[in-house]
């Protein structure tokens, strides 16, 4: 999906800023500065199994890469430290996953034209 320049823009603009029902969204470089300082938390090391992750992906759907993965969903609780965690691309999409509903497959989204 592309944005236009303009939403984007407002994007920018509101990022950090408190939204609908006080939750704050980071977007551009301060969800960057997010992703680091979990990085840095963390110690780069997966919050669920332990193991050491690359900072960035080596290969497409490296299991190994760095994945912020938020600990509650993000229209509650927002994009703040407490609520992200370090995980490896295993924990937080592949075979361990916690998007992937303990290993059920998932049906495809539909994708509108």
């Amino acid at each position: 999906m592309i944005r236009s320049g303009a939403s984007a823009k407002r994007r920018r603009e509101r990022s950090g800023q408190p939204g609908k029902c006080g939750i704050t969204r980071l977007f551009g470089a301060d969800l960057t500065a997010l992703r680091e300082a979990c990085w840095q938390r963390d110690k780069g090391i997966c919050q669920n199994c332990g193991k050491r992750l690359y900072r960035n992906e080596r290969f497409l759907g490296d299991p190994d890469a760095y994945h912020m993965a938020h600990i509650g969903n993000k229209r509650m609780y927002g994009d703040t430290l407490v609520n992200v965690r370090a995980l490896c691309g295993d924990c937080h999409t592949g075979r361990r996953s916690e998007h992937n509903c303990g290993g059920k497959p998932y049906p495809p989204k539909p994708r509108s034209l």
